[in-house]
């Protein structure tokens, strides 16, 4: 039998199927480096025993015979041999009772690859992979070919899922809160499925009947990205025939809030795909981190800087990405949207900006009311049908008059004029004045940038042949992360570095030419719809008042879809004190013991990615991908389409899931439709091909904007005419309405220096996302554990001085909202004031308390997100 570094063998005994926690041990490993072809890991140090170790070191392939130009291990190597010694270490686990011998394995071999896969978390990379499968278990995972040689890649965190499919933290039967012990006691109970489904169905029917079916939550997490077993997926049609709530919106979409407002591009369909940075002159990396969060990516972005283009890192942490670029500049966090409007007014005050794009691809002609605030169109002079569109006004110099858009006549950019006794005035002009006030002293000032650096990365945007913008989630998590985004946005639009070859933003591709067809899987017989009144951000809120908007509104249950929120939502505390109590049950279905999970009343074990077969419409990526069932699931888990069956039967929606429908029939509900059959998608093809390109123009990457923009006009919006929230939840939008026509800079809730906060909490505090997990994904993976053991809050080497902390002491990190006690390091990489936790962690991987106790709790009542990133706190030694 073959145990795990620090596990305790006796451990591993089945009793009711309760996962054991892995000890927090291990060693400090040293920050990977980077070669030209990827990681390497000349410097790893395993504390493997010897049987695991022998594969690792000895049979890895081209890691005993190759080094790589730094005298260390190839990064193909190096995954090679992990990968294998992976797969040894659990085919002996004990877990599932095989006394496979992992040091005489032999290397897996061709014959033995059972499907492929394609990892469904949300990394946004959808790494495609080859399943080796001996004696029912897989025992090696590598990188699957696409059809373009640069998409085919991976991370350490897909190389090892096999660690979370055979991990000891993985669920293997129903379990039952023991009656009358506290939530998050760990006192569980095994239940057969029949119990199980037969309770839920109770507890469900019971709500409804006494509160309303609106009573019981589904919340929906990124667990996976599955078509039919995901986030879209099955568990949507059965929300749909019992009529519950899904609280509206994602929880972080700040980012593609802000930049819909130039482009008309939605939340998350704003980017090029990745493939389009080597048409590229330019890359800014504005606020990511793509060597470690994005990796596929920044294989793009090596190929683009191997062929010449410069790479340009934006960022308060001096990152991989910042160390890896040509060009790095620091920026006080959360001022990057007065940076990029600072930028703009010193290109137009230069007559820098593209005057011919904005003119052409711009709504900087059309004339806005000086009344209403509203465009000039056709409608104000006549009636326009419904069918009809009605066309926006210009200026027409020549004729000094106003005529419709696209009849001909050279517009003007600037200027005010009276048009049938209506005084308006155009875009440009509006814009304009409201960048006026952004000056480059004052952002020098602002952004902690020197006036020289401003005005050098201004005339770079105008003069460079084509930038892209790589940007995440960073400015996202902060409560003025949009107006920063939309900043960016109008930036790049006044100097043409959008909706042309090389030209726009990466980092979040998704596809939009194949839609599938949702509302045929949704719209089950018996539908009622799922209600969405209000955001995920307030449910703790609504859940603690029983009431939304001064009306009765209970919140009796709730169930956990692929969704981690006790662990992944900000401010844990308003979890554990105001959501959870007010809750009849809560059910969690997962494959191992999260936070959720364990504060909860009944958790399913659920199937992992390669126990079932599904589809993904990837992302960042212009194809299709199948997954191949290649492994049953182990124990008694199930997947999301016979769970969702035998809940949804339970309940008596019997036509809606019919006993014999397999993955099969909902598949191709989903994959119906003439936008499906115009590609040639088909379940048939998928499970043929693997794979399928959906590119309009073959072998061409998609770029936004590159005809037209998704706007009304087909043009880039530089005023929006009609600014509506996010979300609508009955907020008091009337005070900055005004304000939301033309972009402008707000300092951010906390973070900002002139904060409430600042004045008792001087340190900011974001929590990096790190190569080891995916949001709480992997959190207790023990080959990533081996490398990166602990949780470790990382401060400035001048914070920690002024407080007396060195290396690797405990310390108590603290605000108004909760604690953490957890080992310090100090990190060279940070500048003073600004501190730093990779995310993912678990409240029982801290010493005391948890990193989401101390995250901002509040939305901005117009981009409705949460906004972990906008946290002050202080830190002491114990």
């Amino acid at each position: 039998m073959t145990n795990w570094p620090h596990q305790n063998p006796a451990d591993s005994k089945d009793n009711v199927g309760i996962p054991s926690i892995v000890p927090r041990k291990g060693n400090r490993i040293r920050p990977w480096g980077m070669g030209k072809r990827g990681m390497h890991a000349s410097t790893l140090r395993s504390s493997y025993p010897f049987e695991l170790r022998a594969p690792l070191l000895a049979r890895g392939g081209e890691m005993s015979n190759r080094n790589s130009a730094q005298g260390g291990l190839t990064r193909r190597g190096f995954l090679k041999a992990t990968s294998a010694a992976a797969g040894a270490a659990v085919v002996g686990s004990n877990l599932v009772g095989c006394t496979f011998d992992a040091a005489n394995a032999g290397e897996p071999t061709e014959d033995e690859i059972a499907g492929y896969g394609v990892c469904r978390s949300n990394c946004m990379q959808s790494c495609r992979y080859a399943a080796h499968v001996r004696d029912g278990k897989i025992v090696r995972l590598e990188p699957a070919d696409y059809g373009e040689d640069l998409y085919r890649g991976s991370c350490l965190r897909g190389m090892s899922y096999m660690h979370r499919i055979y991990g000891k933290n993985r669920i293997k039967y129903p379990l039952r809160r023991v009656d009358g012990t506290e939530r998050g006691a760990g006192e569980w109970e095994r239940i057969t499925w029949d119990e199980a489904i037969a309770e839920i169905a109770q507890k469900f029917s019971s709500i409804a009947e006494e509160y309303g079916s609106q009573a019981v939550v589904f919340d929906f997490g990124t667990g996976n990205y599955g078509e039919i077993q995901g986030q879209t997926g099955i568990f949507n049609r059965l929300g749909s025939v019992m009529g519950v709530s899904k609280p509206a919106g994602m929880n972080d979409l700040s980012t593609g809030y802000g930049i819909d407002r130039v482009l008309g591009t939605g939340l998350m369909y704003f980017a090029n795909e990745a493939k389009s940075v080597l048409d590229s002159s330019h890359i800014v990396v504005w606020g990511s981190n793509p060597v470690h969060s994005t990796p596929q990516n920044w294989r793009w972005m090596q190929r683009a800087k191997e062929q010449g283009t410069r790479i340009i890192t934006i960022d308060p942490v001096k990152s991989a990405t910042a160390m890896k670029s040509d060009e790095y500049y620091p920026i006080k966090p959360t001022t990057d949207g007065y940076l990029a409007l600072a930028m703009s007014n010193y290109i137009i005050e230069n007559d820098l900006q593209d005057v011919e794009f904005i003119k052409k691809r711009t709504t900087a002609p059309f004339l806005v009311r000086q009344d209403t605030g509203m465009l000039l169109r056709k409608s104000d002079f006549e009636e326009v049908p419904e069918d009809a569109d009605d066309e926006f006004y210009v200026w027409d110099p020549e004729r000094s008059t106003a005529v419709l858009y696209g009849t001909g006549a050279d517009p003007a950019l600037e200027g005010s004029y009276e048009y049938e006794g209506i005084t308006v005035t155009t875009s440009y002009t509006l814009l304009k004045e409201q960048l006026s006030q952004y000056v480059v002293a004052d952002a020098a000032a602002e952004t902690g940038m020197t006036e020289e650096t401003i005005e050098h990365l201004a005339r770079m945007f105008a003069e460079a042949d084509a930038i892209s913008v790589n940007i995440s989630f960073g400015m996202d998590h902060y409560n003025n992360g949009y107006q920063s985004c939309w900043a960016i946005a109008i930036l790049m639009a006044l100097t043409g570095n959008v909706g042309r070859d090389g030209a726009g933003f990466t980092g979040i591709y998704l596809n939009t030419a194949l839609v599938l067809n949702i509302p045929g899987l949704w719209a089950a017989p018996g539908f009622k719809g799922m209600t969405t009144a209000f955001p995920m951000t307030l449910l703790h809120e609504v859940a603690r008042d029983q009431e939304y908007n001064g009306e009765p509104y209970p919140i009796k249950a709730m169930v956990a879809i692929l969704s981690n929120s006790a662990s992944n939502w900000p401010s844990q505390t308003n979890y554990l004190e105001e959501l959870l109590p007010n809750l009849d049950f809560l059910l969690a279905m997962d494959m191992e013991m999260t936070d959720t999970a364990r504060y909860s009343d009944m958790i399913l074990p659920i199937a992992s990615f390669y126990e079932n077969e599904d589809f993904r419409k990837a992302h960042n990526l212009p194809y299709i991908v199948h997954q191949d069932k290649v492994i049953d699931p182990p124990f008694e888990a199930k997947d999301d389409v016979e769970i969702a069956g035998l809940i949804g039967r339970a309940l008596g929606y019997a036509e809606a899931f019919p006993e014999e429908y397999t993955f099969d029939d909902y598949a191709n509900m989903l994959l119906s439709g003439p936008a499906v059959e115009a590609f040639g998608v088909s379940l048939d093809r998928l499970r043929k091909d693997g794979y399928i390109e959906l590119r309009t123009a073959p072998g061409k990457p998609g770029i936004v904007g590159r005809e037209k923009f998704p706007t009304e006009s087909g043009l880039a919006q530089l005023y929006t005419e009609k600014p509506a929230p996010r979300v609508m939840y009955g907020q008091d939008i009337a005070e900055r309405f005004p304000k939301e026509h033309l972009v402008y800079y707000q300092p951010s809730a906390e973070v900002s220096e002139r904060s409430e906060a600042a004045k008792t909490y001087p340190l900011v505090f974001i929590q990096e996302h790190t190569r080891w997990r995916t949001h709480s994904q992997w959190f207790n993976s023990p080959i990533l554990r081996e490398l990166d053991p602990e949780p470790l809050f990382k401060m400035s080497p001048e914070d920690a001085a002024d407080r007396g902390i060195a290396d690797r002491d405990v310390v108590e990190v603290f605000n108004d909202r909760g604690r953490m006690v957890v080992k310090a390091i100090i990190d060279p990489s940070l500048p003073k004031g600004m501190t730093r936790m990779p995310k993912g962690w678990q409240r029982d991987q801290f010493i005391e308390g948890g990193y989401q106790e101390l995250t901002y709790p509040h939305n901005d009542e117009w981009s409705v997100a949460f906004n972990f990133y906008d946290t002050r706190v202080d830190v002491k030694k114990r």
